[in-house]
């Protein structure tokens, strides 16, 4: 009975786990460039049971599962759709990738390209960190500057520069913040990558599967709850009224 409230209570903590995916999807649906996180359960290794007779012999009575857990977390490289917005700074990703900006701690990695040209006209992130193109820091540009779908950049009729586009397994990836990623190893540079100048990436979130899957991990929660509910209660009359002398 102890082992059955174990079980539900790891079936409890995977569904407030998966509830806080769902939960971390829906609040970031309007982050540019932002993947959907994907959370699957592993079921732990099931026990043998056996029933023992009066003269030693055993039987077989079948597998006793001991509860599941979150296996890990993945993310959704679906394309998100593409909102034009004709901003010369607003760039978004067509094919697989990641740009590279810098940041104070080293190279970090997104596909929110939702850019701006700071006072001294150096490519930048809303954060401020500084977009990367293979000749490094990508600036000064003029307001007037231009992007190739190859993502070469172009200034005043001069190429200057071209976008830095990573290609990291998806093993490798390390959320930071909203839509920074950290890579855990060695980074390749994308071969063939499309860039769309005047236009960013949504989020590949999808609002109606994730309400779906919500209710599901609630029920699942729910249920969990309602088991270790009447354990406790068939706990409670083992201890205080079995055996008990009248």
């Amino acid at each position: 009975m102890i082992r059955g409230l174990y079980t539900s209570a790891t079936g409890m903590i995977a569904a407030q786990t998966q509830s806080e995916v769902i939960g971390d999807n829906v609040v970031n649906i309007k982050t540019a460039g932002f993947k959907e996180q994907l959370a699957s359960n592993i079921s732990f290794p099931s026990k043998q049971i056996y029933r023992i007779g009066g003269d030693s012999t055993s039987v077989a009575l079948g597998g006793m599962g001991t509860g599941l857990g979150v296996d890990q977390v993945t993310r959704s490289n679906v394309q998100g759709s593409l909102d034009v917005t004709d901003a010369k700074t607003d760039l978004a990703l067509k094919t697989l990738g990641y740009f590279v900006v810098q940041t104070p701690d080293g190279d970090r990695y997104t596909r929110n390209g939702h850019f701006q040209l700071d006072s001294e006209g150096m490519l930048r992130t809303a954060e401020g960190y500084t977009v990367q193109g293979e000749e490094g820091s990508i600036g000064p540009l003029s307001s007037d500057f231009r992007v190739s779908a190859e993502g070469v950049i172009f200034d005043q009729g001069q190429e200057v520069n071209r976008l830095r586009i990573a290609e990291i397994p998806e093993d490798a990836l390390q959320r930071e913040g909203q839509s920074l990623y950290n890579a855990t190893q060695g980074v390749q540079a994308s071969v063939g990558a499309q860039v769309q100048q005047g236009a960013i990436e949504r989020s590949n979130v999808d609002l109606s599967g994730q309400l779906v899957n919500m209710m599901s991990v609630m029920k699942a929660y729910e249920a969990n709850q309602k088991v270790i509910q009447t354990q406790d209660e068939l706990l409670g009359k083992a201890v205080n009224e079995v055996g008990k002398i009248y």
